[in-house]
């Protein structure tokens, strides 16, 4: 026998399933919750380069975080696939 404490749970599964029937919402209005963008899984990879080549990196990289723009490992990955692009073929 079910306890009569818990038919308030009972009233509400039949009112989200009538809700679910009709598309419909309690709130329409209520602000909906946006998907965060979550970076890739990256993974730390040794690459030798010259100090001066390095240096300018770094200085690219502290422009942009001063800018907001592009992260360090984004700017990794774009130089990459500028390589792979030009090499390929």
């Amino acid at each position: 026998m079910a306890d009569s404490r818990l038919s308030w749970m009972e009233e509400e599964d039949q009112r989200a399933d009538q809700n679910k029937k009709s598309d419909k919402t309690e709130n329409s209005t209520a602000p909906r919750l946006k998907k965060v963008f979550v970076a890739p899984k990256r993974t730390t990879r040794g690459v030798f380069v010259e100090d001066d080549i390095w240096e300018e990196f770094e200085d690219i990289i502290f422009q942009q975080k001063k800018a907001k723009g592009k992260t360090k490992p984004e700017l990794a990955e774009e130089a990459l696939l500028y390589v792979i692009n030009k090499y390929k073929n």
